[in-house]
């Protein structure tokens, strides 16, 4: 870059903004301002001017589509630049994080081409991991994960534990589990910190973590083996029954003869005087 062209910004400090020195990453050229702006929609104005060559022609154009300056036309030597930018608030059906954007400043001869950066805040990501207890045999385990991010933040999501008996994590299709996958336990108990981490697009970390916890080998007790059984004794053949003699059929009763009646014994004769 030929430094004679090199621009210079004097950056006006507003309320509720900064400027703040940090790394940037995918710029043209070299950094030569950061603002930090509110999540709320608005705009602040850079005093720009040229060094070595007032008379140098240079526009503003911004790269990120919510960033906008109303004058993109060749301007010359000192300027005052206004930069609008869109609001980044969360909604019931958005939830929009912190975000990086450019404004471009080029000369008309294309030797300099450098970067003005802004950073806006959004909503502060959470997340919570529980902790859990498996059991020694085990290899799997889902554990809950609750967390605000979405499916556009997993690129810059990181799953990691301290143990090496810890050999994958997954976040699940879901997006409320960690599948968790480790070896069966042969020795005592053991534990593993599990920490999902996001690092948002002003290089801010949020961290949780959990603990895995998975109790002592335990050894089956052996067997006792079974007694023999002692055999049953032969039983002892039962004699069949001797048929019954027949009955002898009962003598006809002989039969009685009748009784032969009393006679009348004679009347007492009465004495007659």
């Amino acid at each position: 870059m030929n430094k004679t062209y090199l621009l210079s910004i004097i950056v006006a400090v507003l309320m509720m903004c900064g400027c703040t020195k940090v790394e940037v990453k995918s710029v043209q050229g070299e950094v030569i301002a950061v603002k930090k702006v509110p999540v709320t929609a608005g705009e602040f104005m850079l005093p720009v001017t040229v060094k070595g060559n007032p008379q140098l022609y240079w526009k503003a154009r911004p790269i990120s589509d919510w960033l906008h300056v109303s004058d993109q036309n060749w301007k010359q030597n000192a300027y005052n630049l206004t930069i609008n930018y869109d609001s980044n608030e969360s909604s019931m059906y958005v939830r929009n994080f912190a975000r990086v954007g450019h404004v471009v400043i080029e000369t008309y001869d294309g030797f300099v081409s450098d970067t003005i950066v802004v950073m806006q805040r959004g909503i502060t990501p959470a997340l919570a991991l529980e902790s859990k207890n498996v059991t020694y045999s085990e290899t799997e385990c889902e554990i809950t994960f609750d967390t605000n991010l979405t499916d556009y933040c997993r690129p810059s999501m990181a799953f990691s534990a301290n143990a090496s008996w810890v050999s994958s994590i997954e976040y699940l299709a879901c997006g409320t589990h960690l599948l968790v996958k480790f070896a069966a336990n042969a020795g005592e108990e053991r534990k593993a910190v599990i920490k999902v981490s996001f690092t948002d697009a002003w290089g801010e970390t949020t961290v949780a973590e959990g603990v895995l916890t998975q109790e002592a080998y335990v050894a089956p007790e052996p067997e006792t083996p079974a007694e023999p059984e002692t055999p049953a004794e032969p039983e002892t053949p039962v004699a069949p029954e001797t048929p019954a003699e027949p009955e002898t059929p009962a003598e006809p009763e002989t039969p009685v003869a009748p009784e032969t009646p009393a006679e009348p014994s004679p009347e007492p004769e009465e004495n007659v005087r």
